[in-house]
């Protein structure tokens, strides 16, 4: 009889070969992932189809815009992950709205209920993490900023953060510490539920000729490391994702996380077995191209992912797509992405 899914995670998170590799993938599920039941329902059916190693609850990807102030329409979206905004926090480039807000914000609240109703229903006891991404890309969404895509280029002159870096920093960093001080209550609740921690999205923001490392490490490393210092003092677990081209995952070398998940594939990004190099006690995480995924590509993905094994048959590592998958990822692309660690 093999690992549990826990076993199987702490063995690699000490640096010890497992029976095989933990596997996970996650996806978007619109409509059907802003009402707590259905948040959890969904994930559970998600867990229990594919029997992923570990869970990751995946809220919509505007939630924590909500929590500031804008609104949503969940019955139409505009584009394939994005609900309709139907009216905004601010109509100005406003950073006072960025309050510190406590457990009795309805959003946070929701999240938190989602979370419980996950772990009160799982059949078994699953490594689960929510989701958060780093405090700068929540003021970045809710100004409209531009969003940089994970594979494809973007221009700093085109996003108005810069500016805003530029002559209102000691604004910007007021509005960073309330968002992580409000991260960090809504840890404090989401560790009652019995959930293990965050997966932590960096986004785009380590991109090589995107923001300045200076830029980064006081608009970004600052908040994270205060945030997840917190979470690591609470016992919880971190995997981190830093996104897309260029994005650098040896500069997490020395954040206090658990797992760092980074496309391999990606332009001047290093292998798995390059990590190896600078990651020290980190786990790395990835292997398989989720750009693949949705586009009846079941053959190649078990190919990859079996090749992605072979490679790595002596490293302690998380197989997983490089990002998100698709939303159109067909049953047969998923069972053939999970089927590949079968003993």
């Amino acid at each position: 009889m093999g690992l549990t899914k826990r076993q199987r995670l702490e063995c690699v998170l000490k640096g010890e070969l497992p029976d095989r590799p933990p596997v996970t993938a996650y996806r978007h599920f619109p409509a059907m992932e802003r009402k707590p039941a259905e948040l959890a329902d969904i994930m559970l059916d998600w867990q229990k189809k594919y029997d992923w190693d570990i869970m990751k609850i995946h809220p919509s990807a505007v939630f924590m815009q909500e929590v500031w102030g804008d609104v949503f329409d969940y019955e139409n979206y505009v584009q394939e992950i994005f609900p309709k905004k139907i009216a905004r926090a601010t109509n100005f480039d406003d950073l006072s709205i960025f309050d510190k807000k406590d457990m009795n914000n309805q959003t946070l609240k929701d999240h938190v209920e989602a979370a419980r109703l996950i772990k009160e229903k799982s059949e078994e006891d699953i490594p689960t993490v929510h989701t958060l991404f780093t405090p700068l890309t929540v003021v970045t969404n809710v100004f409209e900023c531009p969003f940089v895509r994970r594979h494809f280029p973007a221009d700093r002159k085109d996003n108005k953060i810069f500016d805003i870096i530029k002559n209102r920093g000691a604004e910007l960093e007021a509005a960073l510490e309330n968002i992580t001080d409000t991260y960090i209550a809504y840890w404090k609740e989401l560790k009652k539920t019995g959930i293990d921690g965050f997966f932590y999205a960096g986004i785009s923001w380590a991109r090589t000729g995107y923001m300045a490392e200076d830029e980064w490490k006081t608009y970004v490393k600052k908040y994270d490391l205060k945030f997840l210092n917190e979470v690591k003092r609470d016992g919880g677990l971190i995997i981190y994702h830093t996104c897309g081209i260029k994005s650098n995952p040896q500069r997490f070398s020395d954040y206090p996380i658990d797992i760092l998940h980074w496309d391999q594939g990606g332009e001047d990004n290093p292998s798995i077995k390059e990590s190896q190099k600078f990651l020290k006690k980190i786990v790395p995480m990835g292997g398989v191209n989720e750009m693949i995924f949705g586009t009846g590509a079941e053959k190649k993905i078990g190919e990859l992912a079996r090749e992605e094994i072979k490679n790595n048959k002596d490293i302690p590592y998380i197989l997983a797509p490089y990002c998100s998958v698709s939303i159109h990822t067909s049953d047969a692309e998923l069972k053939a992405f999970r089927n590949s660690v079968n003993l």
